[in-house]
């Protein structure tokens, strides 16, 4: 695991991000809790596979992540496919700058941009189920109701129990 710490040269910031580094030589960003990023030098590709499952809102936060990539000017947008790999998405990034700049570089400090953007709605919303759940398993006072406190009644509801007799052979009723 490498521990990567980046300062922006014009406004002195620096932002620590965890990468590993796999065999192959490729790096691999495992912070977003909905998604993995792989930064592929080789090929000079940027792949997002999905943690889980492939759901309508991951795809939505995969496409932000490279309409965010293209508009910072890392990505080239005409390269933005869906990858080899179910629920993958993946552009290529220029391997020479004509500025000289290193594109690695480059791509991971605009991926540690976005992973920072996207921060506070992730822990907002774990934060949230943390409440909710907590409110659902130890309900207060005046919402929940002990056993017994409300009584029973011989019939509830509006289906009768063993269905309309006036249908014939009511107790074979679909």
């Amino acid at each position: 695991m490498l521990k990567i710490t980046i300062k922006d040269k014009l406004t002195g910031e620096t932002k620590e991000l965890n990468i590993k580094r796999t065999l192959s030589g490729d790096y691999m960003l495992r912070e977003h809790p909905e998604i993995d990023i792989m930064v592929l030098p080789e090929k000079n590709k940027v792949l997002v596979l999905p943690k889980d499952m492939q759901t309508e809102p991951v795809y939505r936060l995969q496409d932000d992540l490279f309409k965010y990539l293209v508009s910072k000017g890392v990505i080239l947008p005409d390269t933005v496919v869906g990858g080899n790999i179910y629920g993958s998405l993946e552009g290529q990034y220029v391997p020479q700058p004509p500025g000289g700049e290193n594109p690695v570089q480059a791509v991971v400090y605009s991926l540690a941009n976005f992973i920072e953007d996207q921060r506070p709605a992730y822990t907002y919303h774990q934060e949230y189920e943390k409440q909710r759940e907590k409110e659902l398993l130890n309900p207060p006072e005046e919402s929940a109701t002990e056993l017994g406190e409300i009584p029973q009644e011989p019939f509830k509801g509006s289906v009768p129990k063993y269905g309309f007799p006036s249908r014939g052979i009511y107790r074979y009723n679909y």
